[in-house]
């Protein structure tokens, strides 16, 4: 993050501290005039260099200031009231890691998860990426992919189905891949997730194509 673009009243952004002073801090945003976080908006201390992710907005006077009180400035999470939908393309702000995942905000909007299993690049606090929905949740959460939209099972057997044969022949027919196997490495061999790799294997068994093993999976001896 070196170059900031000019944001607007409304954006959440992720900014950098350019002075603390003793009325509170002010951010590089693009504009003429540094932008100013009072220090009730304030969460935490921060430091000179730092890149903060907050919102812009106008206070009581109208004039343009930050807050890292994010959640004030979001949608509520509510599936009845929600425009969003599965395979709708966002933009996600990343803001934090948990334990489950990525937590975004979701076209400056609402937050939304991406599942650690599920994400295969580098990410990091303030990133900007594009990304899809993949589910909206009965209670209004949005679960969040950075690849394809879910495409259904026919589909990735289709995809992944004839990758995974040709693996096996060019391996001599056997592949020492099982339920074991870490996702990363199926990732690195297929360039898709554990499931979707699963769904692709169930197609082929189901098809007489492969066998599953314990140790792996084989090419069945009447596959083409």
């Amino acid at each position: 993050m070196t170059d900031t673009p000019n944001h607007q009243v409304g954006d959440f952004a992720c900014l950098r501290v350019v002075s603390l002073t003793e009325i509170g801090t002010f951010f590089d945003w693009g504009q003429p005039k540094d932008l100013f976080l009072p220090f009730g908006e304030q969460t935490r201390e921060l430091r000179v260099g730092q890149w903060v992710v907050v919102h812009i907005h106008l206070d009581k006077s109208g004039r343009p200031c930050a807050s890292m009180k994010l959640d004030r400035h979001l949608e509520k999470e509510d599936a009845l009231v929600t425009k969003f939908t599965a395979g709708q393309k966002v933009t996600l702000l990343i803001v934090d890691q948990t334990d489950l995942g990525w937590k975004a905000i979701v076209d400056g909007k609402r937050w939304g998860l991406l599942f650690k299993n599920e994400v295969f690049q580098n990410l990091a606090y303030g990133d900007e990426v594009q990304g899809q929905i993949k589910a909206v949740r009965p209670d209004g959460k949005l679960d969040l992919s950075l690849g394809p939209a879910p495409v259904g099972h026919k589909a990735v057997q289709g995809e992944i189905g004839p990758r995974i044969l040709a693996m096996l022949k060019e391996s001599g027919g056997f592949l020492p891949l099982t339920d074991k196997t870490e996702p990363d490495e199926i990732y690195d061999l297929f360039g898709v997730s554990k499931k979707k790799f699963k769904i692709a294997l169930s197609g082929l068994y189901k098809l007489r194509q492969i066998t599953i093993g314990d140790d792996g999976i084989r090419l069945a001896e009447k596959a083409p």
